[in-house]
Parts: structure tokens; C-alpha cells; sequence
């Protein structure tokens, strides 16, 4: 059963809506509500669910059925060994590597696939993809700075290319957001100048300016040198504490997933092994794969 195939059965039981002329917004929402495996349903819709997602590089299947939501406002550590899955999960959601099964949605629409005519999945187009990107904010490890733009010309880019705000608005929102990242002296500042701690705020700001709905940092400390961890890991610790932006953290930082996280997924070999919140993953473990790989960092 090929990639579409595994979606469109899935989809029949699931109903996860797509971009389609007569759906409204509610009643996207609603069609997604059921999707199979995934956990109690919250007060609210989450605004990301994985729903028996997998991936395969040829003949090696590094994600294995995963079922994995995101709620409005959650900050959700991912930690594992390195090859369990976990970047994987976050680039699927970046729209960075497309699912080889199952069904991804964000807000309530489904990323990757779309309605067709007669109502049966289809691979998303670039233009759905490029709507459900702006729901999404995404830091990398690596800063990827425009080098001929300014902190602020990175910054407001987007947008105004994207959003098609107007300058003083894409501006203003910018100015504020790198106020709230520390970096309010360094508007005029070229990626060149600055240290790799200040990238990634900038980084972090050119995100979070978007107004997503989720953002994923994808192991966003382990470019910098060690003493310029900690003003990145405080700027995410403030804008956390703010409950706004749902986040999906991936981390090899166990401490700060800790403090961080509202809920903690530990993954290996492409499943989830273990889940809960911080105090009872970190500190009563279940499984003899999380206690092993606990006791490497604590």
C-alpha cells in the first residue's frame, strides 16, 4: 500500500479535513476530530496530530506509526538517542521531509494532503503547503541568516513577503519581537557581526514574528559553543513562561526539558517508548530504554 493509499484509509475512519471549496473552518475542525490512536481528546482541538505517521529512507523505516498530539499552547520536549526519530518527527511538521504513511494535521487541516474532487486525499500542492507554513515557525540548528540583510531586514522579511504586512507594521511587530529576544541594540547589525548565541535569537525572533501557531526548535543550542548556551535556552525559558505559542523542543538539553516542557516524549527506534509530564518521566521512569538512557545525562 503506497503512501496515499495508507492516507486515504486512514482518512475514512479519521475524516481529517482538507483544503476544500465547501468546508468551512468549524467544519474542518470537527471532520478531524476522530482521527484513530490518537491520545484523550482536551478541552480544545490540538493544534498538531500525527495519526499513525510513518517514514521510510528506501528500505529503512525510521518512523513506525506514530500517534503524537500537540495542544494550544503546549511546550513539548522530544528526547531519545541519536537515530530515534525525533528530528524526523520535527522536519515532517517543517514540511521538510513528506511522511512515507498516515496523516499529519495542523489546526485542524491536514499538512501533506489535500481534498480532491471527489473528496479522497490527495498530495498537498505548493500552494496548500505554502498556507500551512505560515502556522508553523521553525528554528533550526544552524541559523540560516540572509548575510546581506540587517538583524531587522531578517527579521521582516517574511512578513512582508508572506504575511504581505505593510513595512511599518512588519516593523513595529519586528522591533518588539527582537526588544523581547535582547537584541533591540542590534537592528542594524549584519548576521557577521554578531556572536552565534545572537543568530539564533535572531533566529528565534524571524519565528516567532510570524505569530505561528506551533514552533519547533530542532536542537537549536548544539551549533553554539558551550558559554552562549544558556542566553538562547533563557530567551525559549521567557517566551515559554508567555503560554502563548504551542512548541514542539527537541533536545539533547535533559535539564531544561525539565523545566520547560508540559509534557515529555521519549523516543527510540521510530516509536514512542514512554510520555508524561516532566516530573514523572524524569523522576519515575517505567521502561528499562528510558532508565538507560536517563542515567547517561542525569
Amino acid at each position: 500500500m503506497n503512501a496515499i493509499e495508507e492516507s486515504n484509509k486512514l482518512s475514512e475512519h479519521s475524516e481529517c479535513s482538507a483544503e476544500s471549496g465547501g468546508e468551512t473552518e468549524n467544519e474542518r475542525r470537527k471532520l478531524s476530530d476522530t482521527a484513530p490512536g490518537a491520545a484523550a481528546e482536551p478541552a480544545s482541538e490540538p493544534i498538531v496530530r500525527y495519526s499513525k505517521v510513518t517514514k521510510r529512507f528506501g528500505e529503512l523505516e525510521v518512523i513506525k506509526g506514530i500517534d503524537l498530539t500537540l495542544n494550544a499552547g503546549e511546550k513539548l520536549a522530544l528526547i531519545g538517542p541519536s537515530g530515534s526519530g525525533k528530528t524526523t518527527l520535527g522536519r515532517m511538521l517543517m514540511t521538510l521531509e513528506r511522511p512515507s504513511g498516515g496523516v499529519i494535521t495542523v489546526d485542524g487541516e491536514p499538512l501533506w494532503h489535500r481534498r480532491d474532487r471527489k473528496g479522497r486525499m490527495a498530495p498537498a500542492n505548493e500552494k496548500h503547503l505554502r498556507r500551512m507554513r505560515e502556522k508553523i515557525g521553525m528554528v533550526f540548528q544552524h541559523f540560516n541568516l540572509f548575510p546581506h540583510l540587517t538583524v531587522l531586514g531578517n527579521v521582516t522579511l517574511a512578513p512582508v513577503t508572506v504575511l504581505k504586512l505593510g513595512k511599518e507594521e512588519a516593523r513595529a511587530r519586528a522591533v518588539d519581537m527582537l526588544r523581547k529576544v535582547g537584541l533591540e541594540s542590534k537592528l542594524d547589525a549584519y548576521p557577521s557581526q554578531l556572536s552565534g548565541g545572537q543568530k539564533q535569537r535572531v533566529a528565534i525572533a524571524r519565528a516567532l514574528v510570524m505569530q505561528p501557531k506551533v514552533v519547533v526548535f530542532d536542537e537549536v543550542t548544539s551549533a553554539l559553543d558551550p558559554e552562549l548556551v544558556g542566553e538562547v535556552l533563557e530567551v525559549i525559558r521567557e517566551i515559554a513562561a508567555e503560554g502563548e505559542t504551542a512548541m514542539m523542543l527537541i533536545t539533547h538539553e535533559m535539564d531544561f526539558a525539565r523545566e520547560i516542557a508540559d509534557r515529555v516524549v521519549f523516543g527510540a527506534e521510530g516509536r514512542i517508548v514512554e510520555e508524561g509530564p516532566p516530573e514523572e518521566l524524569f523522576g519515575s521512569p517505567k521502561s528499562e530504554r528510558l532508565r538507560a538512557f536517563l542515567n547517561r545525562f542525569l
